[in-house]
């Protein structure tokens, strides 16, 4: 398939095009429902029913009336007078630590055992319950390589050309799908 889209193909998208910019609304609405809220959010009130829709005006808010002014504020209430100051308490009477207790007498130093008889034989130590794993060492990877891919083909893509066939199959449906009669 070459680049440019033969004659007759043109000619069909031109006036599929035509078609569906020329066709009238397919449906119009049996009921209707409108709402709005009053100017700075005031007033909301909303309609809904049978018949052609109209937009219509809301009903502009009473007049307010002046709020009134705020009472004057009653004088404020002299300080209270200062507390007096209580009494200080008087000083706490420490008694002295009592003297530290006099260390126990030296006790001689043990005996040693004689040099001629030899130590106890130490106990041996158990296995360890699981060996230690090896070490990590270092490898050495192998320098980056870009994938060798064939180059594509030219000409139109699977992807535009799954669009070419699709996109209007699905604009004849909805086109001329069946519509109920009201």
């Amino acid at each position: 398939m070459s680049v440019y889209v033969s004659l007759v193909a043109r000619a069909l998208a031109a006036t599929a095009l035509l078609w569906l910019l020329a066709a009238p609304t397919p449906a119009t609405a049996d009921s209707c429902a409108y709402a709005s809220i009053g100017p700075g959010g005031s007033g909301a009130w909303a309609s809904a029913g049978p018949g052609v829709c109209r937009t219509p005006t809301p009903k502009p808010p009473p007049p307010s009336t002046p709020a009134p002014k705020p009472p004057t504020p009653a004088p404020e209430p002299p300080p209270p007078a200062p507390a007096p100051e209580p009494e200080p308490e008087p000083p706490v009477r420490e008694d002295p630590p009592p003297p530290a207790p006099e260390p126990p007498a030296a006790t001689p130093p043990a005996p040693r055992p004689p040099a001629d008889e030899p130590p106890p034989p130490a106990a041996p130590t158990p296995p360890p319950a699981r060996p230690a794993p090896p070490r990590a060492t270092p490898v050495a990877l192998p320098a980056y390589r870009r994938a060798v891919r064939p180059r594509p083909e030219r000409g139109t893509s699977l992807v535009s050309m799954t669009l070419v066939i699709i996109a209007p199959a699905v604009l004849a449906s909805a086109i001329l799908r069946p519509r109920s009669s009201r």
